[in-house]
């Protein structure tokens, strides 16, 4: 026999099947008298599981319409693609707020580059930088500029994520990337430029570069849909929370760089974002009243209530 959940508002465990609606089962607890769904955060119907689901297509570059038509095909779930959006919106935000404490353990020699990227019929710049050993992304910013200034931001950004100055910094031959570099870390960093890390052939780092590079196709078909520069900043730095504790390398045996550098880490996939954003379970006054008037007995069914019988055995005296 199947074992009821727990009421995800009260964690009791009388509860009951309650029917079944779009494919998915609910329950009836009869302590706090709610009907719920397990498996999911307050004021939401869909599973765990569905909605980690749907984020992680998203960062692996699957447009809305699709995880649509996935997510009917697959679970019976109609949802709009606003309402997608509305998950991807909420917990990418949850996931970089608590990526920002994570400081990596990175090396010596990290590599920039720059593409650029047609939004709303404008240029937009997207940067990285990235480190050559752990291939940690370290920083991704976006601008509607290529200048000094961006490339002095790219950098500081990658100096606070990773609490340390890198000895060399491979760039192409983008003259932002000289003063940028000199504004943030002075003569202790080498600044090495080489050819366009677009252009085939080349040193170690150009390779890493041109692997990574294609990684950034799926990062391209999401921000494409994009019209303003806030909505394309969020999903960028997602999409980096992503790339960092979520991707699979195969240069590091399939695992991501986070998790390769053999310290704890926030979340492991977006599971563990999602349900991270969970509050911890609470009863409510008015649910405690609840489960104790269904428990208590009523003060005219106590009086009715006939006190116990006690049997005390009786002396018989023999006549002498």
């Amino acid at each position: 026999m199947e074992n009821s959940p727990l009421c995800k508002y009260c964690q009791s465990p009388n509860t009951i099947r309650f029917g079944t609606r779009k494919g998915i089962q609910y329950y009836w607890c009869k302590s706090c008298q709610r009907k719920f769904v397990p498996d999911t955060l307050p004021k939401m119907k869909t599973p765990v599981r569905i909605v980690a689901s749907a984020l992680g297509d998203y960062y692996r570059g699957m447009p809305l319409d699709s995880i649509q038509g996935q997510l009917q095909q697959d679970y019976g779930l109609s949802m709009s693609e606003y309402g997608i959006y509305k998950w991807v919106a909420r917990f990418s935000e949850d996931a970089v707020k608590k990526a920002r404490a994570f400081k990596p353990k990175v090396g010596d020699v990290w590599l920039a580059d720059e593409t650029v990227l047609k939004i709303a019929g404008r240029n937009m710049w997207f940067w990285d930088i990235i480190d050559r050993d752990s291939r940690f992304l370290l920083a991704s910013r976006v601008s509607m500029t290529r200048t000094i200034k961006d490339a002095q931001a790219l950098m500081q950004q990658a100096y606070d994520r990773a609490g340390k100055v890198p000895k060399q910094i491979y760039t192409d031959k983008l003259n932002v990337y000289l003063d940028g570099i000199e504004l943030v870390f002075g003569a202790a960093t080498k600044h090495i430029q080489t050819s366009p890390f677009g252009r085939k052939g080349g040193d170690e780092s150009t390779s890493i570069i041109e692997r990574f590079h294609g990684t950034l196709k799926e990062r391209t078909d999401i921000v494409h849909g994009f019209k303003t520069l806030s909505k394309s900043k969020l999903i960028t730095d997602a999409w980096l929370v992503h790339y960092n504790f979520f991707k699979e390398h195969t240069s590091l045996g399939n695992i991501p760089p986070a998790q390769n550098m053999g310290i704890p880490v926030p979340f492991k996939d977006w599971r563990e974002v999602v349900e991270g954003t969970a509050p911890k379970p609470q009863t409510t006054s008015l649910e405690r009243a609840r489960v104790e008037h269904r428990s208590a007995v009523h003060p005219l069914v106590k009086r009715r209530l006939k006190k116990p019988i006690i049997v005390r055995p009786s002396i018989v005296r023999m006549k002498q």
